[in-house]
């Protein structure tokens, strides 16, 4: 017994010592141990995929997030822009409409003003062919009224007809006779005039008078006297003579002043023109 136990002894030191002798360990041993490192590897590796694939999926989420509102946010801008132009296109189409109701407000009124202008035009022309009938009437009275004056005694002279008394009369009673034929006492402003006047070769009044204002000699349409043709140290009644009339009538310087109230022939003027 002592000798079987030394030498299982002696054979264990013997494997211990030549360990690459051992033929009795078994070689599945070693294949395990390499499965387990492969397993431990692939799981390592597993884990690694699963976090990377976590973070691309992390990634990809908020990728999706950003371009989710991205879009929103160009949404809601394109939105507003549509609205904005919506409403301009509105404010476009109601001045639009505005300018259109106006131009056919214009149009309808230069329509009406070019009727209106039509018919006055049309009018005018009628009072114009009217009125050319009327001025040839008128010329035809006037030439006809001319010609009777004449042959009753009226004389034309510078666009004015003249009529000679053959009665007598007080200053302003002869000058009432006048305004009553449409005429007045005759006024003289030229050296013309005065020839005209005298070549009547009457004693006659004339339409001169200071009986307004003593020594301030007008004549009968108001006009201050101007041009005279008194007798040589004519007038010279004062307020006894205030009445114009044609004396020495044989002379240019003819005038005399006069009691207006004595009878005398008279001179009326009537203006033609």
């Amino acid at each position: 017994m002592a000798l079987h136990k030394d030498r299982h002894e002696m054979s264990a030191i013997y494997n211990i010592s030549n360990p690459g002798s051992c033929n009795n360990i078994p070689k599945s041993h070693s294949g395990e141990d390499s499965k387990a490192s492969s397993a431990a590897s692939g799981l390592q590796l597993y884990k690694v995929g699963t976090v990377a694939f976590g973070l691309l999926s992390l990634l990809l989420l908020g990728l999706i997030i950003y371009v989710a509102c991205h879009m929103e946010v160009r949404s809601r801008t394109l939105t507003e822009e549509r609205s904005e132009l919506k409403k301009t296109l509105n404010d476009l189409v109601s001045k639009q409409n505005s300018l259109t109701e106006e131009r056919d407000n214009l149009t309808r009124i230069n329509s009406d003003t070019e009727a209106r202008l039509t018919a006055i035009s049309l009018e005018r022309d009628e009072l114009k062919k009217s009125l050319n009938i009327t001025d040839s009437q008128l010329r035809s009275v006037t030439e006809e009224r001319d010609r009777l004056k004449v042959k009753i005694g009226w004389r034309i002279f510078r666009g004015s007809a003249y009529y000679t008394s053959s009665t007598e009369k007080t200053w302003q009673e002869s000058r009432t006779y006048c305004q009553s034929v449409g005429a007045d006492l005759m006024i003289i402003n030229s050296k013309e005039e005065q020839n005209f006047a005298n070549s009547f070769q009457t004693y006659m009044w004339i339409g001169l008078t200071d009986s307004e204002t003593e020594g301030r000699w007008k004549w009968v349409d108001g006009s201050p006297l101007t041009t005279s043709y008194w007798t040589d140290g004519e007038p010279n009644g004062n307020a006894g003579e205030n009445c114009g009339e044609i004396k020495t009538f044989t002379a240019e310087r003819s005038w005399n002043d006069g009691t207006c109230s004595h009878s005398l022939k008279w001179i009326c003027e009537m203006k033609l023109s």
